[in-house]
């Protein structure tokens, strides 16, 4: 028996376990829920001033249900468009200053970060970069992931995005 045939015999059990009334009741009632779903999670734009604008068409966060997404940040002074540092250890520093910014506008914390990002211009970057995360994430730090990118906006060092859960 080929791997087609078997798969058959698998589809014709199940639809003879289920009728078709039974199915498309159930159907019914999936589909309501995930509308309800849908419909619940509304998105709403965050914004601070204590933290740099957007530098393209995207907003600094976004709440939606009880998650809040923030932007990639990179180390720009609020209100200006020159970087705080050409170290990296003080462009970190800055780009989580800022998004402790956008968290507090979200009403969120660094303790309320479930999962970050960190881009880096340059790999070598990777442990000094840690030194300073580490400060702002000093016991349960969220899940992260790390990548080296060819270039980052404006010629940023380092951009860091993350995801908290809202209370």
């Amino acid at each position: 028996m080929g791997l087609r045939s078997a798969s058959r015999g698998l589809v014709t059990r199940a639809k003879a376990t289920w009728s078709t009334r039974n199915v498309s009741r159930r159907t019914r009632t999936i589909g309501t829920r995930a509308r309800a779903v849908v419909c619940a999670a509304r998105k709403e734009i965050i914004s601070t001033d204590a933290a740099p604008g957007a530098v393209g068409p995207y907003s600094q966060a976004i709440k939606s249900g009880n998650m809040l997404f923030v932007s990639g940040c990179i180390p720009l002074v609020p209100g200006t468009t020159e970087f705080n540092s050409e170290a990296v250890e003080e462009q970190t520093d800055q780009a989580l200053k800022n998004m402790g910014e956008i968290l507090k506008a979200g009403g969120c914390s660094f303790d309320d970060v479930v999962k970050t990002t960190v881009l880096l211009a340059d790999i070598k970057d990777f442990a000094a970069v840690n030194g300073v995360y580490a400060k702002y994430f000093p016991s349960n730090p969220p899940a992260r992931s790390a990548f080296a990118v060819r270039e980052l906006p404006l010629g940023a060092k380092v951009e860091i995005e993350c995801i908290a859960a809202v209370a």
